[in-house]
């Protein structure tokens, strides 16, 4: 079930509020300790009103809520507020046990949320914690942590998944919007979201809106397979947007996330990932190529570039692939063929070496330029390519067929530049880099690198999903990348 949060501070507002959020949600939660003031008959009209149920909560300061007079004042309130018999009352699992077993036995008709709060951090003793929430009169039990990585997100709900059915967890933060979304994969009873981007009421809260259209948050079951993006940063991404869609338009049972997770996580990462129901992940920088000694077995063709892109799950075991390359050349080779033309390559991760691969197998004669000299060369070396470094950028673009950024950084381009030149940035966001927009004004053909995300991302899918129509998904994919690049 949805929640959508109500905050006021007015009950003109309020019930505004309620009207907008009735078509995404399954009950509401007022947040009266938001509200300027408890105004028990404008309370009293609007629950007579509307039929959706509610929770209310008057949550204290101790416990993360704006309830700003003393305990024994709100305790009176919120015995007014029973008065007005809510569906549910969310209380702070420490609250006396007299106070609670009196609600109990005086309104039997109200289920009591029991509720934790930890806004620093996400315990080690996360069981020890709910056992002394246990309470007979409970109907749920909320726990509400602090994520300070995607590590802890994850080592939350793989507890919550195998432990209590009555147990909403939640994992605020922006480490932890996972939880919001995976909330029926773990079997969450209740997860709660915001109106709208100004309604938020915790850190990482998601809007009811975005949890049904975007995640198909209804759809979403234990039975759901995942596939998702990992890097460091993930943010600009489109990849949520564009996978998300596509697995609707296939009406997969599937859901598609983004996990930040940094190169010293990466080993607990993916052994949390197995306890999930993963069967796919888009690997970005700087993982591409740190994650190759953690996996069961590397296609020979990503072994030669020496980085993944893809990780496939199958049976207990991680499988490495790279449809960088191939993404890239299909992408520009729908201009014109790459065979004997002379393409340069900025940078040296990952994707630049997927690149040069490709490339150089296609019969392009292939530079890499990076400010590394050294690294350069290197991958030069094992891929019987030039190398040099950025000193030489200038001279290189002297009788250019192809230039391809693969950097996040926009480099000034010369006007000794050709026209006839194809220039390429692998960057998906914006549409319009600053280095393509140079390109535009010497009246280059350039390449966006949302083409090569859409190439690269349908060849993604065929690993995971084989066998699939591949033109259908590429057009599915271009469509969404357009729409959310517009």
């Amino acid at each position: 079930m949805i929640s959508v949060v109500i905050k006021g501070p007015a009950f003109e507002e309020a019930y505004q509020q309620i009207m907008l959020a009735i078509p995404y949600a399954d009950l509401v939660e007022l947040r009266l300790d938001y509200f300027n003031f408890l105004d028990f008959p404008s309370l009293e009209r609007l629950r007579a009103h509307f039929s959706i149920p509610m929770i209310f909560t008057l949550r204290s300061q101790r416990q993360g809520g704006s309830y700003t007079q003393s305990e024994d004042n709100r305790l009176k309130d919120i015995r007014c507020l029973l008065k007005l018999k809510p569906e549910f009352l969310d209380l702070e699992y420490d609250i006396e046990t007299s106070f609670i077993e009196e609600i109990a036995l005086k309104y039997p008709g109200i289920k009591l949320i029991l509720s934790y709060h930890n806004f620093e951090e996400t315990p080690k003793d996360l069981e020890g914690i709910y056992q002394k929430m246990l309470n007979p009169y409970a109907f749920f039990y909320k726990m509400a942590v602090t994520a300070n990585c995607s590590l802890d997100a994850l080592r939350f709900l793989a507890w919550a998944k195998h432990s209590h059915d009555r147990l909403i967890a939640v994992s605020m933060g922006e480490h932890g919007q996972i939880s919001r979304i995976l909330g029926p994969v773990i079997g969450n009873p209740i997860t709660y979201a915001a109106l709208n981007e100004a309604q938020k009421s915790a850190p990482g809260q998601l809007t009811a809106k975005t949890l049904i259209e975007k995640y198909r948050y209804y759809s979403l079951s234990p039975k759901t397979t995942l596939y998702g993006l990992i890097g460091d940063p993930v943010d600009q991404s489109i990849s949520d947007e564009t996978h998300n869609y596509l697995i609707k338009t296939l009406g997969i049972e599937s859901v598609y996330i983004k996990i930040q997770v940094s190169r010293e996580e990466l080993p607990d990462f993916l052994t949390y990932a197995k306890n999930f129901s993963f069967k796919g992940l888009s690997v970005t920088m700087p993982l591409k190529e740190a994650i190759l000694p953690f996996l069961d077995t590397i296609d020979s063709q990503a072994l030669a570039i020496g980085a993944v892109n893809t990780l496939v799950f199958d049976r207990g075991k991680i499988s490495g692939f790279n449809t960088d390359g191939i993404g890239a050349l299909n992408a520009i080779e729908r201009n014109f063929l790459v065979k004997n033309k002379r393409m340069i390559i900025i940078g040296a991760g990952g994707a630049a070496k997927a690149i040069a691969y490709e490339a150089h197998k296609k019969g392009a004669l292939v530079t890499i330029v990076n400010r590394d000299k050294t690294k350069a060369q290197q991958i030069a070396e094992r891929l019987s390519l030039k190398g040099v470094g950025l000193d030489s950028l200038s001279t290189c673009f002297e009788n250019c067929d192809i230039l391809i950024n693969s950097t996040p950084i926009s480099f000034e381009l010369p006007m000794t530049l050709s026209p006839s030149t194809l220039v390429m940035d692998i960057k998906s966001k914006p549409k319009e880099t600053v280095f393509l927009l140079q390109a535009i004004r010497r009246g280059c053909c350039v390449v966006f690198g949302y083409e090569m995300f859409v190439e690269q991302a349908a060849c993604q899918f065929n690993l995971w999903l084989n066998p699939i129509d591949l033109r259908e998904i590429k057009e599915i994919l271009e469509a969404s990348a357009r729409s959310c690049l517009s």
